[in-house]
């Protein structure tokens, strides 16, 4: 009984030969079938001819004879290594000598073979294929240390200034509600003050991004107004849109809300239109915001969308759209892809990240481009079904009542601007306020006066000792001191290393005065 030989598949193989024999192509190409690959070849003997093979398809492989009439092994060389090309090139040569090999491969050749032993060609274009495997995808992994190293070091940065700045921002938040407090009502007064404080809590929401992005924040889900969120940034984001283009929003006022992590949501409209400004180039160009609702049904044409269709449903659009070069289909096809670019070195994370942060939210992105058309980017996030309902700001709060609370409250805080705001603003409302300009300086005003202090409230990052120490000293002192640790990081990052326990509190810089004053009140009321 005989059966059927079992079929053996060749492994595909795109192979450039330099080769003016046709003859001796033809028997490179069969010992290549013969070592078990299906090859696509092309055969060129010119520069110009390897110039127009290597701009037509990437290759595997490039096998090159050492003497031609019309073309040689030096400048075939050259022409693939001023391409930056990492690909295998072999010698198949009749005439080179064991010296001129290895000059060739001083110079980048990777092996060489004798036409006269061709058996040794399958053996060696197997190893060497391996072994650019193994290069590409060290590359790859030393590329990925780089990028992880350089975002740790953005990461640090980010963090510092974002620290910096939110102890500015206190003493702007501070001072600034302490005053709107204070004045007799003055509606063009008190618009102008509303106004700073507006503008200092949307320079707190820049922060907490950075302190994101930093990896020293923390992603809180909650409902969003996308309308909101790209009339809040795009004040931001003009200041990076050259005058030559111009910045167009058409926002829906009534949207259900979405849910996210605002900081997110922020990052992926920043990147689409700053995506969008880029294509715009030199040239005068228009780009569109628009929010919108929108309601997926079932056979919908939306098979574009990545990373899947979206399920039917209730959605929020944000549409950006671009007056500007537009995308071929084969770039069209890759601009999710990481570390893809049509831009210069350096670029080609914002669309995939991006993505990703679509794909966190459980929506979809999609793309319509036409080279010198423009291009619309339309990401779709599932609603929530109701309109937003706004948060109160800080500074909308009802103010504390004057003069309800004694007390006697330690500040501990090495930024004099934070300082100032908080005493001024505690003293406002009756506490009697001491205050340190560091850690040493606290501790020491504390074994002084730490029985008559209803309170201390304490800085985290401060020099000579910070935070953790102070309250360490504190505890040893008077274990049930009331303590407020105040912090420009969020709560769950600034706390890890603080115990679980009763008599300790956190307030998140920066800070209104009513909110200060509402925090310590809390701390000190009798239980």
């Amino acid at each position: 009984m005989s059966g059927t030989a079992p079929v053996i598949e060749l492994a595909k193989l795109n192979v450039l030969i330099v080769e003016d024999s046709e003859e001796d192509a033809d028997l490179i190409v069969l010992e290549l079938k013969r070592g078990g690959y299906n090859p696509t070849y092309r055969r060129v003997d010119s520069a110009a001819g390897m110039v127009d093979a290597l701009d037509e398809r990437e290759w595997d492989l490039v096998l090159s004879d050492f003497s031609m009439p019309h073309f040689s092994l030096p400048e075939a060389m050259r022409l693939l290594q001023e391409r930056g090309m990492d690909v295998p090139f072999v010698i198949v040569s009749a005439t080179i000598g064991e010296e001129a090999a290895v000059e060739a491969m001083k110079a980048g050749a990777h092996d060489y073979i004798l036409k006269h032993r061709l058996a040794r060609l399958a053996p060696a274009v197997r190893r060497e294929l391996r072994e650019s495997s193994m290069r590409r995808e060290r590359r790859r992994l030393e590329e990925q240390l780089r990028h992880a190293q350089k975002l740790e070091s953005l990461g640090l940065l980010a963090g510092g200034v974002a620290h910096d700045f939110n102890n500015l921002l206190t003493g702007i938040l501070g001072n600034a509600s302490l005053v709107l407090e204070a004045i007799q009502p003055d509606p063009p007064t008190r618009m102008m003050l509303e106004d700073i404080i507006q503008a200092a809590e949307r320079a707190a929401d820049l922060t907490r991004q950075l302190l994101a992005y930093a990896g020293k924040g923390k992603f809180v889900i909650e409902p969003v107004d996308a309308s909101a969120l790209v009339r809040d940034i795009s004040g931001l984001i003009r200041t990076s849109v050259p005058r030559t283009v111009d910045l167009v929003l058409d926002l829906d006022r009534a949207l259900p809300d979405i849910e996210g992590d605002a900081s997110q949501i922020q990052q992926l409209v920043m990147n689409l239109i700053l995506n969008a400004v880029e294509a715009t180039g030199a040239r005068p160009g228009v780009v569109r915001v628009a929010t919108g609702a929108r309601e997926i049904r079932a056979g919908d044409a939306i098979d574009t969308l990545r990373p899947e269709p979206p399920a039917p449903g209730s959605y929020v659009s944000i549409e950006v759209k671009d007056t500007g070069c537009g995308m071929s289909p084969e770039v069209k096809a890759h601009i999710f892809d990481p570390f893809f670019t049509t831009k210069f070195t350096g670029r080609g994370l914002g669309l995939s990240a991006a993505l990703g942060i679509v794909r966190g939210h459980g929506g979809a992105i999609g793309v319509e481009s036409r080279e010198r058309e423009g291009s619309t980017f339309t990401v779709l996030l599932p609603a929530l079904g109701q309109p937003a309902v706004r948060k109160p700001s800080p500074a909308a709060l009802e103010a504390p009542a004057l003069g309800t609370t004694a007390g006697v409250v330690l500040i501990i805080d090495d930024e004099e601007v934070v300082r100032r705001a908080a005493r001024a603003s505690l003293e406002h409302y009756g506490f009697t306020v001491f205050e340190a300009a560091d850690g040493h300086d606290g501790a020491d005003l504390f074994s002084r006066l730490h029985d008559r202090l209803s309170a201390v409230l304490l800085d985290l990052t401060m020099p000579r000792m910070d935070g953790y120490e102070v309250w360490r000293y504190i505890r040893r002192l008077r274990p049930d001191m009331k303590i407020v640790i105040s912090s420009g990081f969020e709560e769950s990052d600034a706390m890890t290393r603080f115990s679980s326990e009763p008599e300790l509190y956190f307030i998140k810089k920066p800070y209104t005065a009513a909110s200060l004053v509402r925090k310590i009140q809390k701390v000190v009321k009798p239980a």
